[in-house]
Parts: structure tokens; sequence; C-alpha cells
């Protein structure tokens, strides 16, 4: 088994999309109808992310929660923040030699970023 993708629910589909581009760098990757759903995939290297958009659906969005795994994480958090991006918590330094910050999305989603250290 492999990883393939998270799905988030989101009110505005291009609003998503140009965040998660203009913010992380993803690229869009194909565009899709399924039943009353418009559903967009963007990708950044092997991370996919499905955005869904649905005309129907209109109850509140459910709280999501999504983590990459980076290199670099203050060289992450000074881009962000020169986009515009704070952080909604952390930096945090965890026991296990890891190192992650909180965003938060235009939807309400929770964006992780972790840096793994081997201590």
């Amino acid at each position: 088994m492999k990883w393939h993708h998270a799905g988030i629910q989101v009110s505005n589909l291009n609003d998503s999309i140009q965040f998660y581009k203009r913010m992380f760098g993803f690229s869009f990757e194909k565009y899709l109808m399924f039943q009353d759903e418009k559903i967009v995939f963007l990708r950044n290297e092997n991370v996919q992310i499905e955005l869904i958009e649905s005309e129907e659906n209109k109850a509140p969005l459910h709280s999501i929660h999504i983590a990459w795994q980076l290199e670099d994480i203050e060289d992450w958090i000074r881009k962000l923040k020169k986009e515009g991006l704070y952080p909604l918590e952390g930096p945090y330094s965890l026991k296990n030699g890891w190192i992650t910050v909180f965003y938060e999305g235009p939807d309400r989603e929770i964006i992780e970023l972790i840096q793994v250290n081997r201590i």
C-alpha cells in the first residue's frame, strides 16, 4: 500500500487552488466532476491533495489536519511570512527531535509542517 492523497472539502475551489499554489508550491494536476462535486487534484512532488467543492452539500466544513514533512522548517516559516501567512501554533520542538508548526488554510483546515530531526 502507498499514500495517494488527502481530500479537503472547500467553500471556494478557486481560492483554495490559489492558496495551495502560492503558499506551498502545488501545481494543477487534474480537474473532474463527480455527481455535484467539482474536484481538483494538486501535486507537489509526491504529495497530492484533492480539493472538493460541492454545490449540493453546503453543510458546515469538517475539521481536517494534513501534515507535510520538509527539510528546513525555518526556511518555510520565513517564506510563508513573506506571503502573509503566519503560524496558528508553534513552532514546537518535540522530545523525539521533530520540530512542528501549524497553519490554517482558507477553510480552516489545519496544515502541519514537520521537520524530522534524528536525536
